[in-house]
């Protein structure tokens, strides 16, 4: 495979993982089907593409309700919050994911989790700048957490800045290979590497 074709399919990867770093920070979730109240960018999450954990048992909008209504019972549960943040990121309901967000991190200021949940909403928002400065902020506090460092990945790629993109990816896969963050990681490294190892201008 030639370095171009390796950066083109990482970047239709790369299109899609956004949703892993919400998946890795949060356990419950659906996935993407209703209309946006933000304006994604290209690395937002494609419409009914599955998430890491595979397909969910539930249909997305009875997810989203179940959640909705847990947070109306308890306000102050920064666990449903971050479900429910997940669960609005993949409906595409960016306004809502951000919204929820901010409403877990008033609770909990320094919950990576949330930070970086946040983080991601913003990218798939076209507010890469706002992004990139958050999660280096987390990165900064915490050098070793796996779901930044992959997001911050997602970002640098989406920005061109390749081998910066895969020193996190690698990073990422380093800290915990068995995850399924971890292995995902890994297999951007490789895609990248044998790019690279087959480009026309690589040493012999």
């Amino acid at each position: 495979m030639t370095r171009s074709l390796a950066l083109i399919a990482v970047g239709v990867a790369v299109a899609a993982a956004v949703a892993i770093v919400a998946v890795g920070l949060t356990t419950g979730g659906g996935e993407a089907g209703a209309g946006s109240s933000g304006e994604p960018s290209a690395g937002a999450l494609p419409a009914g593409h599955p998430s890491i954990g595979g397909d969910p048992t539930e249909e997305p909008h009875v997810a989203l309700k179940d959640l909705e209504a847990r947070r109306a019972e308890d306000p102050g549960d920064v666990r449903v919050l971050l479900d429910l943040g997940e669960a609005y990121f993949f409906a595409q309901r960016l306004d809502d994911a951000e919204q929820t967000y901010d409403e877990a991190l008033d609770i909990e200021p320094d919950n990576v989790a949330g930070q970086t949940g946040r983080a991601m909403v913003w990218h798939a928002q076209g507010r890469s700048k706002q992004a990139e400065a958050a999660l280096r902020a987390v990165l900064k506090q915490h050098p070793d957490d796996q779901e930044a460092h992959f997001a911050l990945a997602i970002l640098c790629f989406s920005d061109g800045r390749v081998d910066e993109a895969r020193s996190h990816w690698q990073r990422a896969a380093d800290l915990d290979p068995a995850s399924a963050t971890g292995r995902r990681a890994q297999s951007f490294v490789d895609l990248l590497d044998d790019g690279a190892s087959t480009s026309p201008h690589s040493s012999d």
